[in-house]
């Protein structure tokens, strides 16, 4: 893939003890300053390098190694140009879909292993089927909603929806992911037990039709409601108009 990591040598091992994010390219290791609080909850996470051209790379530790595994490059006006996703077995960098791009959570690179902080037991997050795959276990007795990312159970695999962003039952966590897909759909998921997985789901096209399913047993999910987004953004269901006409 490439991507113009330029001029990160030229912000590279500025950074203090408890923001240094390592990056790795082509070979080399480059320490630089998380100096961007992406998840707004006070503790730097992200570490964003200009480039040459006027736009800028964000990079991210979103698996809690103190090494860099996303990025996201930004044109002059803020646009994204290109997302990337780095391979610790290759040590390449693999072009991705920046919406599809996991997110980084609570302190950066300060929870990775030696932090005071950190939680490094992969046994903790991970647990193996039949087939001997790692599959996510959201059930852990570490996960913290609106922290770590949600699992959402689908007939014959589980998704990770990335971490909750919204809290829409007003308890002060995090309970709602939100996913964007490429054709305009957004896909909204909601933990209402703090388990880390969905228990409600709703789809909405880039048509403003509205699908709400619920979470009702294994690989199964129960349509409970249709409906579309009027002009205002309001939600109003089919069954109701149908009943009131």
């Amino acid at each position: 893939m490439d991507v113009p990591y330029d001029h990160i040598e030229d912000f590279a091992d500025g950074a203090t003890a408890d923001d240094e994010l390592t990056v790795e390219i082509d070979g080399e290791e480059y320490v630089v300053e998380e100096n961007v609080d992406f998840d707004g909850d006070g503790a730097n996470d992200t570490a964003v390098v200009a480039t040459e051209d006027g736009g800028a790379i964000a990079f991210a530790d979103t698996d809690g190694d103190g090494v860099a595994d996303v990025a996201v490059e930004y044109d002059a006006n803020g646009d994204i140009v290109v997302g990337a996703e780095y391979d610790e077995t290759s040590g390449e960098w693999h072009e991705e879909d920046a919406e599809y791009l996991p997110t980084p959570t609570g302190d950066g690179a300060d929870d990775s292993a030696g932090g005071s902080d950190s939680d490094t037991d992969t046994d903790s997050d991970t647990d193996s089927d039949d087939s001997g795959e790692s599959t996510p276990v959201a059930e852990d007795t570490d996960y913290e909603a609106g922290e770590d990312d949600m699992t959402v159970d689908l007939p014959g695999e589980d998704v990770d929806a990335g971490p909750a962003t919204y809290d829409t039952d007003g308890d002060g966590e995090n309970d709602t992911a939100v996913v964007n897909d490429t054709d305009g759909t957004t896909y909204v998921f909601t933990d209402t037990d703090g388990d880390g997985q969905a228990d409600e789901a709703a789809v909405v096209t880039s048509d403003g039709d509205v699908t709400i399913a619920a979470h009702t047993g294994e690989d199964e999910w129960t349509v409970v409601d249709e409906g579309h987004l009027n002009p205002d953004g309001s939600y109003e269901s089919d069954q109701q108009a149908v009943a009131q006409g």
